[in-house]
């Protein structure tokens, strides 16, 4: 019989529900110690000096709250990491640029 066929699915069998795509957040993070240090003149023994200045970084997550979690793992305070601020990258659309490229 046909309806016992292994390669027949009826439609709620094959229904693929696409979850929405992450949202992405902009971060800007430095480092408390290195920033101590450079001021000092000093030199961090485990990151550049660039670490005294904000660092952008690009991160996602369903939730803000995801999102901070994954940068503080990767960037935590306890080595001197500071989250200086987070914000939301919101979709859109580019806009033609007016003028000439030279």
């Amino acid at each position: 019989m046909i309806e016992n066929h292994p390669m027949l699915h009826t439609f709620s069998e094959s229904l693929i529900i696409m979850a929405p795509p992450p949202k992405r957040f902009e971060v800007s993070i430095f480092n408390q110690q290195v920033r101590e240090m450079s001021k000092q003149n000093k030199d961090h023994p485990n990151f550049n000096s660039d670490w005294a200045h904000l660092q952008f970084f690009t991160f996602e997550g369903e939730t803000e709250e995801e999102a901070l979690q994954k940068i503080r793992l990767k960037y935590p305070e306890r080595k001197g990491f500071i989250i200086d601020k987070i914000v939301e990258v919101l979709e859109y659309e580019f806009i033609k640029p007016v003028g000439r490229r030279y």
